[in-house]
């Protein structure tokens, strides 16, 4: 039993004369002036997401020509969101429903989706893979981009 003790105390002691060695060496370095360690500063490459080739306005009228809602549609007012991720050639690899109103709308617009093609996402000088979220404003079943005023009673 005292052996053990004795072993312990003498570990606890060389466990503190190992860090105060540690302590000295360390302002030892910074007093007498060894060259400080340099720190490479990364340069934060600008990341540009994906978009249609043809803006904003391209990308309506690309919905609105494609969109086709069935014979059979829903009356439904809603949006549905998509989620499209680009590769770096600007085609569609993946897409996901992140709002979803019916699932016919909801394939028509992964469809329509899936023909759209894209300026592909951009880090620093290099294509990389992207994503972009694309909304489908559906007003009685079809696409419309009308926003009418609100009007307060």
């Amino acid at each position: 039993m005292n052996s053990e003790t004795s072993k312990v105390k003498f570990m606890r002691k060389l466990a503190i004369l190992f860090f105060c060695l540690l302590c000295v060496s360390a302002k030892a370095q910074f007093f007498y002036g060894f060259p400080p360690v340099q720190r490479v500063e990364q340069k934060e490459e600008k990341y540009t997401a994906p978009a249609y080739k043809k803006g904003e306005a391209g990308i309506r009228a690309f919905i609105q020509k494609n969109f086709q809602p069935g014979e059979n549609r829903e009356r439904v007012d809603g949006k549905i969101v998509v989620a499209v991720i680009v590769d770096a050639k600007g085609k569609p690899v993946e897409t996901h429903i992140v709002r979803s109103l019916t699932k016919a709308l909801d394939e028509e617009a992964v469809r329509v989706c899936r023909k759209m093609r894209f300026k592909p996402a951009t880090l620093g000088k290099k294509k990389v893979k992207g994503r972009i979220d694309i909304t489908f404003p559906i007003q009685h079943g079809r696409i419309s981009y009308v926003e009418l005023p609100t009007i307060e009673v």
